[in-house]
């Protein structure tokens, strides 16, 4: 995929579009959107932008795009924070000695942080020294759910792009010309219910990760409404097996990320979103995403998955508990 083949969010792509042209490519790039939106697509096609060096940046047939196309080319380093340590202190000390360490082949260094989430404040702190002054020919592209997860220090001096969902026409249409094996009727389902947003929608076709997306926002939606034994029911679901329960925080985690960023103005498609910040502070909703995060590194620990919903129900109470002291 190049810029001019991804779907929507036209004013970043166009702004993006003209920096690659005039060469002008900020060197901290922070791109933010819900899971399913494209930042990693979109960090790719950077990267290789940089190191391209055809035309039309990127543009696919170079050695070096050939090499990045396939992960394989030695100047652009993935970190992914969903992988145990990689955005760690250590980690982020060891990208910014590499940051000083010439290019091997192409015109510039690429650093992809992906998964920001996680990245607590000490591995921002450390990686804030090679932000500030970064060396010459070296650029950071960071992807995060919600760019307010991350230090003011970090947002200030990256330029931030976020992504929002194309509207439902557009995620149809692509979808049906991308994956002709899928249905019209089952595309349609599985935009409606993603709303818009092609990574959910794909999941759903290619999981049928429909009923864990439903089961979490009603959990969401129990939570949000104060119904404390609807909040219980709905979590004791997560017993039927460990791969279910994985999928549906998954979908909690993003949907908590969503209300996130809805709490803080930016645009959402989401209903339980803005029923979200219609109920709770910013203050609750940050706490809410909080446990969720939690709730999953919990469940990564192979607990007892029995007790597990009885426990996540406690833990989401306690949340907004907490934050009304």
């Amino acid at each position: 995929m190049k810029l001019n083949e991804f779907v929507s969010n036209d004013n970043v792509i166009n702004m993006l579009s003209r920096s690659i042209s005039s060469d002008t490519l900020p060197h901290a790039i922070l791109i933010d959107g819900v899971k399913g939106t494209g930042k990693a697509a979109l960090a790719n096609i950077l990267a290789r932008a940089c190191v391209c060096t055809g035309d039309n940046k990127p543009c696919d047939v170079c050695p070096s795009c050939k090499k990045a196309l396939h992960d394989s080319h030695p100047d652009i380093s993935i970190s992914n924070g969903d992988n145990s340590g990689e955005l760690s202190v250590d980690a982020i000390r060891r990208i910014r000695s590499d940051a000083y360490i010439m290019p091997n082949e192409a015109p510039n260094k690429v650093f992809l942080l992906l998964n920001c989430d996680k990245m607590l404040a000490p591995s921002q702190n450390a990686f804030l020294k090679v932000l500030e002054e970064p060396p010459a020919n070296v650029f950071f592209i960071l992807t995060v759910s919600s760019a307010n997860m991350l230090l003011e220090t970090v947002r200030s001096r990256s330029r931030i792009y976020s992504l929002n969902p194309p509207d439902k026409k557009e995620a149809f249409d692509y979808i049906t010309s991308v994956y002709p094996e899928f249905s019209g009727e089952d595309i349609s389902r599985a935009v409606n219910s993603s709303e818009g947003n092609i990574g959910k929608a794909l999941e759903l076709l290619n999981n049928g990760g429909e009923e864990a997306a439903l089961l979490a926002d009603e959990i969401m939606k129990a939570l949000i409404f104060g119904k404390e034994y609807d909040l219980l029911r709905l979590n004791t679901r997560l017993t039927a097996s460990r791969p279910f329960a994985y999928s549906v925080l998954d979908s909690l985690s993003e949907l908590s990320a969503e209300c996130v960023r809805a709490s803080v103005g930016l645009p959402t498609a989401s209903e339980t979103a803005k029923k979200a910040i219609s109920r709770l502070t910013k203050q609750k909703i940050l706490k809410v995403n909080d446990s969720i995060q939690k709730a999953k590194n919990v469940l990564n620990t192979n607990v007892n998955l029995s007790f597990y919903g009885t426990w996540l129900s406690s833990v989401l109470k306690a949340s907004l508990q907490e934050s009304r002291s």
